[in-house]
């Protein structure tokens, strides 16, 4: 097999399509991922009270009642992981949480949606 121009060009666009949808769609393991498992919330209000949080919205949300289904939560609006294409932080989504509206109240406290998911993630971690 004879690789002319045009053929050479096929099998380096191929390879190069592969190569990014493999790298967007594998599942991360880097900071946006660990912020997910540590809320903000910790410096302010303590792990003791961010555990008491959580738990009070995982009762109040029961489809979001384990690990994976609020990893799924938070994970969802992040779009496909594209190299050099920088996402939104977690401190980008609790602030269009909050402009949007997308607030609940949890034992008095009012949280977005994102930093009450991290509290409840934080709270089926053990102590």
């Amino acid at each position: 097999m004879t690789l002319d121009r045009r053929r050479f060009l096929q099998l380096s666009a191929l390879g190069i399509v592969a190569t990014v949808a493999d790298s967007a769609c594998a599942a991360s393991s880097d900071r946006p991922a660990a912020a997910a498992d540590r809320p903000q919330l910790l410096a302010m209000l303590g792990s003791e009270r961010v555990r008491h949080l959580g738990e009070h919205y995982r009762a109040a949300s029961p489809s979001e009642n384990s690990a994976d289904a609020l990893r799924a939560a938070l994970s969802r609006g992040h779009g496909l992981r594209i190299p050099l294409i920088k996402s939104a932080s977690i401190d980008d989504r609790i602030r269009d949480d909050f402009a949007a509206g997308r607030t609940v109240v949890v034992d008095g406290w009012v949280l977005s949606v994102t930093e009450a998911r991290q509290a409840a993630l934080f709270s089926l971690t053990p102590a």
